[in-house]
């Protein structure tokens, strides 16, 4: 073992470096400093330089390893190494144990604190966050200490460990180390139940592998969906600030560290974006949703026969001659706005408990490059979710090509193209069916026309809104029925009303349902 000391003018005489040599010592201290980064104990010579943080930082380690060595050859380098090191940074080490005994730290001792493969606690956005320390490193007396921790993510097919910088500005005196931004997870006033709680939350993090289907608390039910998220939200997951975690299986301490976010997609707002794990659900199912549908008088059989088709469906009961092309079942539903048409769609995916991902015809645009690439987008994920698809408004891709709009023909051919591959359940609705072009028409399975609400199905949507509402009399419904009125018109119509009654404190009246038509027949210039 090699001592250099080295003196300042007016200073004292201080140990500027120790380097180690002897393998036996080496091997002694080799527990010691296990995973501490930019320590390797096999080298012919192993050198630490003032003010020895690593001995600093793993001080208790070195003193139990030189209290239980048992080679008479060792102990010796073990206790002058000691007695070197205690007169070097015994001021550090008497300091330093005095504000932990008092739950305080300074700033120049912040780097104490921040210990390589040390468990630090974070809140984040108010939610609590467990990390993995690598390092810290001081910027001077007053400068900020910088730490570098890791956490456990999710790409959607292995699990990696990434790495989130911190910083603590310098400060005056003594600070609480519960006050600080970042601090060792056992500085916690209840670490032991927070520890319990982070890992219990990794947990149920971990269950979220693959595609899921849930509720979300803000903008409705989503779609947990790692590999999609990455894929097409812009946001890449691989920056470089990651390493793969071999393990086959998480361990708890993963669990502990494992990030509170899930990514997915957002089905009613139609984005991709993270999801906090505290605010998803189990979807909580509306069993009624396919009884209450109503359809047109004389096709209430359809409804078993779609249901019974798409169960088929997503059974693989539906083949082609070509594997992978023709195995979807196209459903058409052709009417006036209002009908029912959408709602059909929800009911179904409802009953099969599976994501509706509605499609616009403006959302895949108009020209033929957007069309495409927003089409094998959405087949692409359509089928990983087990969704069922519904293409809106689709009357621009579903009518007849003509020979004077070539543009549009093309629209047409690359809508037919790729649909012939779709392994899925997929509704189009349509304002007018009449036109259809006879290359998709060929592959509808079912279609079906939805008239103007009758009286009878108006009185029907209104009774099913108002269930629950005891004030409404038999009288009232035959009279709201005879109000020409599609499905859409009578939900905007209750919802205007359920405002009018909830400003006033008070339930629901049909006199509110009765203001609210008055005023949209004025607004129309009715009567």
């Amino acid at each position: 073992m090699a001592v250099r000391w080295t003196k300042e003018e007016g200073e004292r005489l201080q140990v500027h470096s120790i380097t180690l040599r002897d393998e036996a010592v080496k091997k002694a201290l080799t527990p010691v400093f296990a995973e501490y980064p930019g320590i390797t104990m096999t080298l012919e010579h192993v050198d630490f330089s003032f003010p020895f943080v690593p001995f600093v930082r793993r001080w208790d380690q070195f003193e139990q390893a030189r209290e239980s060595e048992q080679d008479p050859a060792v102990q010796p380098y073990l206790d002058v190494l000691h007695r070197t090191l205690t007169r070097e940074v015994g001021d550090i080490l008497a300091r330093r144990a005095d504000c932990l005994k008092n739950g305080v730290i300074t700033h120049d001792l912040l780097w104490t604190l921040f210990t390589p493969h040390t468990i630090l606690f974070s809140t984040q956005e108010g939610w609590p966050r467990a990390y993995k320390c690598v390092d810290s490193w001081t910027h001077g007396p007053d400068g900020p200490v910088d730490i570098k921790a890791g956490y456990v993510d999710y790409n959607g097919e292995e699990y990696y460990m990434r790495y989130q910088s911190f910083s603590i500005c310098p400060f005056q005196g003594t600070m609480a180390i519960e006050k600080l931004s970042i601090f060792p997870l056992e500085y916690h006033a209840d670490s032991g139940s927070m520890r319990k709680q982070l890992v219990t939350r990794g947990q149920n993090w971990e269950t979220y592998k693959g595609c899921h289907y849930r509720q979300f608390k803000g903008p409705g039910r989503i779609v947990i969906d790692a590999v999609g998220y990455h894929k097409h939200s812009g946001m890449s997951f691989h920056s470089g600030n990651e390493e793969r975690i071999a393990d086959a299986a998480l361990s708890d301490e993963h669990r502990l560290l494992a990030t509170p976010i899930l990514k997915g997609y957002a089905l009613r707002k139609k984005t991709w974006r993270p999801f906090l794990i505290d605010y998803v659900e189990d979807i909580v199912w509306n069993d009624r949703a396919f009884e209450s549908l109503v359809l047109p008088r004389g096709q209430q059989d359809l409804k078993r026969l779609i249901l019974a088709v798409a169960k088929a469906q997503s059974l693989d009961l539906f083949d082609d001659v070509v594997r992978g092309k023709g195995q979807g079942v196209n459903i058409l539903l052709s009417g006036p706005p209002g009908v029912g048409k959408t709602l059909t769609a929800e009911s179904i995916a409802e009953v099969m408990k599976a994501p509706l991902y509605i499609l616009s015809a403006g959302d895949l645009g108009t020209s033929a490059e957007k069309v495409e690439s927003t089409l094998e987008e959405v087949l692409e994920i359509v089928p990983r979710w087990g969704a069922v698809l519904l293409i809106d408004e689709a009357d621009v891709f579903l009518e007849a090509r003509t020979t004077s709009d070539l543009a549009r023909n093309e629209l047409v051919s690359i809508f037919l193209r790729k649909l012939e591959y779709y392994e899925g359940l997929l509704f189009l609705t349509s304002n007018r069916a009449e036109n259809i072009d006879p290359a998709f028409d060929s592959r509808i399975h079912i279609s079906l026309q939805y008239p103007d609400l009758d009286s009878v199905s108006r009185r029907q949507i209104w009774a099913q809104f108002l269930d629950q509402n005891t004030g409404f009399t038999e009288a009232h419904f035959d009279s709201l029925a005879e109000i020409t009125l599609n499905g859409r018109q009578i939900k905007n119509i209750l919802k205007t009303a359920h405002l009018l009654a909830r400003d006033q404190e008070r339930e629901l009246r049909y006199e509110d349902l009765e203001t609210v038509i008055s005023l949209r027949s004025l607004s129309r210039g009715g009567v």
